[in-house]
């Protein structure tokens, strides 16, 4: 009889996963200390919870019924929001599932996939999905893109890039010329705007000349609903039409789209948290640049990219982790000596300077 795995489509059965972060009660576990001193600054999440009008929407819901499968409440709340019309609109299980539609709508197997390392890691794991080459081009020396490099890695073969903006974790910004030189090129460019609300840029008046532009946005960071798992995308309605064409029917539950739209209810207030967070990551910068033997990249995000000059970040991390503060490492060796930090509520800045202080 044949191995499980022969049965298996061959890219699958050993294919390199996504990890995200553990849960609280884990990172307490591996580092000895309660689960309730744990401050969580690994995963860009709102420390601030779920704001307690989009939790009490959360309540008497039909659970019975299923959602609507055109979004259709969800989309015009949206499109309220953008100010773009509801059929350039999308929602989807996070931001992830929209990576993962228009992977299965564009690129088939050998064909490329273009992201710029150091960058969030779910577009390669989405191409790896594919079957498709993952082509990485390194950023330049202050993160930025190097549009040369990209435009030689484009060719016949290549189908999306993916470019966060700001850029997942080194904070900066994609210049409008960059996304301009790309997406003269014809082929799809996905720039993931999921800390559009701090950053407060967009290319979202781009769409009106290249179809081949998407915006990917996500409710997880600013609306702190990131376990409910609501993302969208805007686009042109005619690829919007292809993607509503190929998602899983009901692919939004009722109680992300009760939360969504309670939280575009409650905007003003939510935001004022962003602007508390920024104010929080602003209070950390000033401190580093007080400090001998760290230093950060400027952000546009709710969080920063700190660089160790005098101990590795695996070191610096378990430091940190004694002291119950969980920060985000990486494997890539372009990042050895750094780890990207989240913002935190005031209370969790103070204990993150303070370990800061104390280890470096």
């Amino acid at each position: 009889m044949s191995k499980l795995e022969d049965l298996m489509r061959p890219h699958m059965a050993n294919i390199a996963s996504y990890h995200g972060v553990d849960p609280s009660v884990e990172l307490a576990r591996n580092a000895g200390i309660k689960a309730e001193d744990v401050i969580r600054l690994n995963a860009n999440e709102n420390p601030y919870g779920a704001f307690d009008k989009v939790a009490e929407a959360l309540t008497g819901l039909d659970l019975h019924l299923y959602p609507d499968t055109q979004q259709r409440k969800l989309r015009s709340a949206l499109s309220d929001y953008t100010e773009q019309p509801a059929e350039r609109i999308i929602a989807g299980a996070g931001g992830d599932e929209i990576i993962d539609l228009l992977m299965r709508l564009f690129v088939e197997r050998g064909q490329k996939v273009l992201d710029c390392e150091p960058t969030f890691g779910m577009y390669a794991f989405s191409a790896r999905m594919a079957d498709a080459l993952i082509v990485s081009v390194p950023r330049n020396e202050t993160w930025d893109i190097d549009i040369p490099a990209m435009l030689d890695a484009i060719d016949d073969k290549a189908r999306i890039v993916f470019l966060a903006s700001p850029n997942n974790p080194t904070g900066n910004l994609l210049t409008e010329s960059d996304a301009r030189a790309l997406l003269e090129t014809g082929v799809v460019v996905c720039v993931d705007e999921t800390y559009y609300e701090f950053a407060g840029s967009t290319l979202c008046h781009l769409l009106e000349e290249y179809e081949n532009l998407v915006i990917l946005r996500s409710f997880s960071k600013w609306a702190g609903i990131a376990g409910l798992r609501v993302g969208y995308a805007i686009a042109s309605a005619r690829l919007i039409q292809h993607l509503l064409d190929i998602k899983q029917p009901y692919n939004i539950n009722i109680a992300g789209e009760a939360a969504v739209l309670a939280a575009l209810e409650h905007k003003d207030e939510l935001l004022q948290r962003v602007y508390s967070l920024i104010e929080q990551r602003k209070r950390v910068e000033v401190v580093i640049d007080g400090l001998d033997g760290i230093s950060y990249y400027p952000s546009k995000g709710n969080f920063l990219l700190c660089r160790f000059d005098r101990r590795t970040a695996e070191e610096a991390y378990e430091e940190l982790a004694k002291h119950g503060i969980f920060v985000r490492r990486f494997p890539q060796s372009i990042l050895d000596n750094s780890l990207r930090i989240s913002a935190g509520t005031p209370e969790q800045t103070d204990r993150l300077i303070a370990a800061l202080k104390s280890i470096v």
